[in-house]
C-alpha cells in the first residue's frame, strides 16, 4: 500500500496545496506530516507533535487553525496501485468554509425576515421617509 501527504495552507486570502511525499507505511507517512506540522507551528511541543503524529496514523486527517485566516490542513490518501480506478480515490479533500458560511448568512438572513414578519402590525418598524 501506498500512501500519499498532502498539505494545504491558507493564509489571508491565499492557498497554498502541496504534495509533501509518499511513504509505503502510515506511521511514515503520519511522521512525514507531523513534521510539516513542526514547521508550520514554530511553538508547539514535542508531546504534541506526538499526538499529532499518532492521531494523523489513526484518523489520516488533521486541520490546525491559529487564528481565523491561517489555517493547515493534512491529509494521509491510501493508494492502491492494484485498484487504481479514476474519480475514485480521493488525494485531498478540504472544508469549505466559504460554502458553509454563505449557508450561515441564508439562514441568519432568512431567520430574521421571518422574525420581522411576524411583527404583527402593518407599520413598519423604521420609518420610511
Amino acid at each position: 500500500m501506498l500512501y500519499i501527504v498532502t498539505c494545504l495552507i491558507t493564509e489571508e486570502t491565499n492557498t497554498e496545496f502541496s504534495i509533501i511525499g509518499a511513504a509505503a507505511g502510515k506511521k511514515e507517512a503520519a511522521a512525514m506530516a507531523a513534521e510539516v506540522y513542526k514547521d508550520y507551528n514554530k511553538v508547539a511541543s514535542f508531546q504534541n507533535i506526538e499526538m499529532i503524529t499518532e492521531w494523523l496514523a489513526t484518523r489520516s486527517s488533521y486541520s490546525f487553525r491559529k487564528d481565523k485566516s491561517h489555517r493547515l490542513q493534512l491529509a494521509i490518501t491510501e493508494v492502491d496501485p492494484e485498484k487504481a480506478v479514476p474519480n475514485k480515490q480521493v488525494v485531498f479533500s478540504a472544508a469549505a468554509e466559504q460554502d458553509e458560511l454563505m449557508r450561515k448568512v441564508s439562514q441568519a438572513l432568512f431567520e430574521g425576515k421571518h422574525t420581522a414578519e411576524r411583527g404583527g402590525s402593518n407599520t413598519p418598524s423604521c420609518p420610511i421617509s
